[in-house]
């Protein structure tokens, strides 16, 4: 069980306006400043016009003025009172709700210690992947797995500060990429300190209109082929995807082509050319190997229940998914990559 602790601040208040009506009276001039109209100002603020009105009534007959003007065919804007009211309202919360932040903070962390039962957290910053949403369904309700989305080298550079219980990352089979994940692991992580977790393992390639007839990124350079660049964060709405809006573009017709997961690809029903396998680890600190959390995180990715929800992902393989491996074991493949880059692409 979790405990959240939320404070409301409310000033404004007369013996003839209770000080429960102050805090959507405040919202609503806010508002009416915004879109120069009362029936807008409701709208936006999800209350009804004659509550709108009725409000800015009381509240004029409590102050002594009205806070609203409102002119026949020429809208509504706040007063010179009802600006007031605002700046008055902004400077209080500018100087009180920091202090707010921290007040609620410490006395959720007192009410958390008197709490049975408390279900384990682990915060995972991590590169994106379809599975990251599947494994964090999974760990409902016996573990709060909390995942932040960012790139895979600030993913590593969060974990060595101590921003992060887990990192997520992916090492490609083809080189320069293979070699630029080498490149950050070693210039975050120390050997000594961090261990791995073998996650799943992908198939990236060029994501292509069907019909295209892409065979291999030389076509891309083709007269009239649109390529779209791999993407910096997720589309809107599609939280974890891998490059969710290069094959949502192509597939709607903004784009020839791109890079993407063969997952992503058949879920849109693109063409597909294979170009690289990656294992995808989760990075953590050997103290926290014997953790709660972690043990249930073993227990998941170790599951039946896991390794079917994998299967149903194109291009995903679940197989070595929970195997403990210390941190060397992304930087040995690599190095294996470096000698024979034309090794069979799915060997393990």
């Amino acid at each position: 069980m979790t405990v959240h602790v939320d404070f409301s601040l409310s000033w404004l208040a007369s013996t003839r306006f209770p000080a429960a009506h102050a805090s959507a009276l405040l919202r609503l001039i806010e508002a009416v400043g915004r879109s120069g109209s009362l029936k807008g100002a409701a709208e936006s603020v999800g209350v009804s016009y004659r509550f709108a009105w009725g409000l800015l009534g009381e509240a004029a007959a409590a102050f002594g003025a009205p806070l609203v003007e409102l002119q026949r065919g020429r809208g509504a804007r706040p007063t010179a009172l009802g600006e007031k009211l605002l700046r008055a309202d902004g400077l209080i919360r500018t100087v009180l709700d920091p202090q707010f932040v921290r007040l609620r903070r410490e006395v959720e962390a007192e009410l958390a210690k008197a709490l049975p039962l408390r279900v384990p957290r682990l915060l995972i910053h991590a590169s994106h992947d379809l599975a990251l949403a599947e494994l964090a369904g999974l760990c409902t309700p016996r573990l709060d797995l909390d995942i932040v989305f960012r790139g895979s080298e600030d993913c590593l550079a969060a974990l060595a500060n101590g921003k992060c219980d887990l990192a997520g990352f992916h090492v490609a089979d083809a080189l320069p990429r293979a070699a630029a994940a080498a490149a950050a692991l070693g210039r975050w992580l120390d050997q000594r300190r961090y261990l791995l977790i073998h996650f799943i393992t992908r198939e990236q390639g060029i994501i292509a209109r069907p019909g295209l007839r892409i065979r291999n990124v030389h076509d891309l350079t083709r007269p009239g082929v649109r390529f779209i660049h791999r993407q910096s964060g997720p589309a809107p709405g599609l939280p974890g995807r891998e490059n969710p809006s290069v094959a949502a573009a192509v597939a709607e017709g903004g784009a020839d082509a791109g890079f993407g997961l063969r997952a992503d690809a058949m879920r849109f029903r693109l063409d597909f050319v294979p170009l690289a396998v990656e294992r995808y680890y989760l990075a953590f600190s050997r103290s926290l190997a014997g953790n709660r959390a972690m043990q249930i995180l073993f227990d998941v990715l170790q599951g039946r229940d896991f390794a079917q929800l994998i299967t149903r992902l194109p291009g995903y393989d679940a197989s070595k998914s929970g195997v403990r491996e210390k941190l060397d074991a992304a930087l040995n493949w690599v190095e294996g990559v470096r000698h024979n880059p034309r090794r069979n692409r799915g060997e393990k």
